[in-house]
């Protein structure tokens, strides 16, 4: 799966420096006061990386609050495990006391009723 994102991120790069080559043309940028002259390639690398910057300020509260419940996730099954290793020591400690119980009843000699 790597080398298929490998390829997939070649070819668009390869994209990106064509379309770089053929529009060499400087064009201008108007946002409110402000005035920005440079490439077209420039131009949407620009607005990409200012996107990808939204984007992941949209990601970031819902990826800390995964991060705290998984955290607390593995905190229960760290619980829930030494819960189930104590259980099994109490089955085998009462299975060994039966199995002594049910050796001793068996030893009794048995009467015959009158």
């Amino acid at each position: 799966m790597a080398i298929v994102y490998l390829i997939l991120a070649l070819v668009i790069a390869v994209i990106a420096v064509i379309f770089a080559l053929q529009n060499t043309a400087t064009i201008t940028i108007g946002f409110f006061a402000w005035q920005v002259t440079g490439s077209p390639s420039l131009v949407l690398l620009v607005t990409l990386a200012i996107g990808i910057l939204i984007g992941l300020l949209f990601l970031a509260p819902s990826t800390v609050k995964r991060s705290f419940q998984v955290s607390g996730h593995r905190k229960r099954i760290t619980s829930l495990e030494k819960e189930l290793a104590d259980h099994k020591a109490t089955v085998q400690r009462l299975t060994e006391e039966k199995q002594k119980i049910v050796g001793g009843v068996s030893d009794l000699p048995l009467s015959k009723p009158k």
